[in-house]
């Protein structure tokens, strides 16, 4: 498929903020192609179990470094510690599938620091020394150059129930809230590429146990 990381438009004038991470975008970004599958089509193949959380903008406030910032739908929901299937959607098409057993905003805080690269600078004005997760400073600097693209981006979410079991610990039932999110991520994932023919573009693969 053809790529879709057009130029930026010759009468959009950047922010200042973001033209001083050109040089990470160009480091980081990663071009993007058309996906075919679409939130709506998926979510009724998932019989609609997904909604909306949050819009993902831009942040062009100069009393932050970081330049992506989410909207929140339900803040109450996105602050929820809680597991969660998540969805990056762009344009309406789904690219990228993950899951979270802590909730949204301790997810998106953990994206959020793929900003620190060492094309960009520290409050000191030295270089951040490069400890980042590779893949979220891949995905934070394409979902940045995307945006100043004119193009939309959203988190969509599906909130697990909670699974408890009783296991024997030295002889005492124990109740303990079961970790499941792996599990349905993997299904989800393998939906995706049932209906596509691909894992969506910014995902890794499913976990080999559950396919």
């Amino acid at each position: 498929m053809s790529s879709t990381n057009n130029p930026t438009p010759v009468n959009y004038i950047m922010p200042e903020k973001h033209q001083r991470g050109m040089k990470a975008r160009t480091k980081w970004c990663k071009p993007l192609r058309e996906e075919l599958t679409t939130i709506e089509r998926y979510n009724i193949l998932a019989h609609k179990v997904f909604s909306k959380a949050a819009d993902i903008e831009l942040d062009n406030s100069q009393n932050r470094k970081t330049i992506l910032q989410v909207v929140p739908v339900e803040t109450e929901k996105w602050n929820a510690v809680r597991e969660v299937i998540y969805l990056f959607v762009r344009n309406g098409r789904i690219m990228k599938i993950g899951g979270s057993r802590t909730g949204m905003k301790k997810r998106w805080g953990s994206y959020k620091c793929g900003h620190c690269v060492p094309e960009r600078p520290m409050k000191n004005g030295q270089p951040y020394p490069g400890k980042m997760s590779v893949t979220n400073a891949h995905l934070y600097h394409t979902i940045e150059d995307d945006l100043l693209k004119g193009n939309t981006w959203e988190f969509w979410t599906w909130t697990l129930p909670t699974v408890s079991v009783t296991v024997d610990i030295m002889g005492t039932d124990t109740t303990v809230i079961a970790q499941t999110y792996h599990a349905y991520e993997s299904r989800c994932m393998e939906m995706f590429k049932t209906e596509s023919g691909d894992m969506p573009q910014l995902c890794d693969n499913a976990d080999p146990n559950y396919r």
